[in-house]
């Protein structure tokens, strides 16, 4: 019967994934200004458009996975979920997202049956399926947005040598997004995009560092503020803001080489325990499985609670251990 199942999520996932391939290489690329402009020309193709809009949905966004989860969830919740995607560049709804985690967590769950023979290690690997999108989540958006801030000084200078050119700000942001790698080069063209459809400038800054929470691009949106409002020369103030960025990279940079140490002790002090608690197990296991064996199946009164709880103990102050090391080694500068 389980073999049944798997077969079935597989199969689904596999016709999922083939039916979005297909709508990918069947949907039209075309640039959103240039889909406007050319609506713009003609008003009745424009109201058509928006008349039939709703009927161009693809069969799978039919399926309202949003409210679905809302039920359970909460919509702070899958607000925050889409906050979040987007900030990892994730092109996944936050039902589809949740959808996608059911599934995996499921197939885990069986698969790990399937294999094991054990309820309990099922159960163990379902609930770690449950949270590891979290980690990979936050080392997602920590690589994109360190990324971001990589690219930001020479981005700046692209603005800078076009402001001093005699080019407004907009127009040296269209060249320097059109110079630049991503994934600077996309958010800034969002950024241009929101602009033309009549967004404020400060407003397309502000939504801007919603999905790169920098504050390196806070101090970028700020300089730019204050300089629209009470003046001054913006060459200058980005070349300023592009070398005091530059200073900031270097000395996250130092005080990274320096704290290298602290966290590579704290992880091998952290993972000490569980490495010679793996070789004991590899060489008496019966020793060992006083631990983890439930209460209900020790046949001896005085370890039925005693064994879980050292294990549970220990683990709660590694994991104490292992944040204030955390805490120690994490400077803000």
């Amino acid at each position: 019967m389980l073999i049944v199942v798997i077969a079935v999520f597989l199969l689904a996932a596999l016709l999922l994934a083939a039916y979005g391939h297909h709508q990918t290489r069947q949907s039209p690329q075309v640039d959103l200004r240039e889909k406007l402009k050319n609506l713009a020309k003609d008003p009745e193709a424009m109201a058509r458009e928006i008349e039939l809009g709703g009927e161009k949905k693809r069969a799978f966004d039919k399926i309202d996975f949003r409210s679905l989860f809302a039920r359970f969830t909460g919509q702070s919740y899958m607000d925050s979920l889409e906050k979040e995607l987007t900030q990892c560049d994730i092109p996944l709804k936050p039902g589809e997202f949740l959808a996608t985690r059911v599934g995996v967590m499921v197939f885990a769950c069986l698969f790990t049956g399937l294999i094991s023979r054990n309820v309990y290690t099922a159960l163990v690997v379902l609930g770690i399926a449950s949270v590891i999108h979290i980690p990979i989540l936050k080392i997602k958006r920590s690589m994109r947005v360190n990324k971001f801030v990589t690219q930001l000084a020479e981005f700046l200078v692209f603005i800078t040598n076009s402001l001093r050119s005699g080019q407004t700000f907009l127009q040296g942001v269209d060249i320097a997004s059109r110079e630049s790698p991503n994934p600077i080069g996309m958010e800034f063209r969002l950024l241009l995009k929101e602009t033309n459809l009549g967004v404020p400038v400060e407003t397309a800054f502000a939504n801007m560092l919603l999905r790169v929470p920098s504050e390196d691009l806070k101090i970028v949106m700020s300089a730019f503020s204050i300089q629209r409002n009470v003046g001054g020369n913006l060459a200058d103030i980005m070349d300023q803001v592009a070398a005091m960025i530059r200073q900031r990279i270097q000395i996250q940079g130092q005080i990274k080489v320096l704290t290298t140490q602290g966290k590579l002790s704290g992880a091998i002090v952290g993972l000490l325990p569980f490495a010679l608690g793996g070789i004991i197990t590899l060489i008496n296991y019966d020793y060992m499985k006083k631990l983890w064996t439930p209460w209900w199946d020790n046949p001896e009164p005085i370890e039925r609670f005693l064994g879980p709880l050292l294990l549970g103990g220990g683990i709660l102050m590694e994991l104490i251990g292992c944040f204030v090391i955390y805490k120690i080694c994490d400077i803000e500068v």
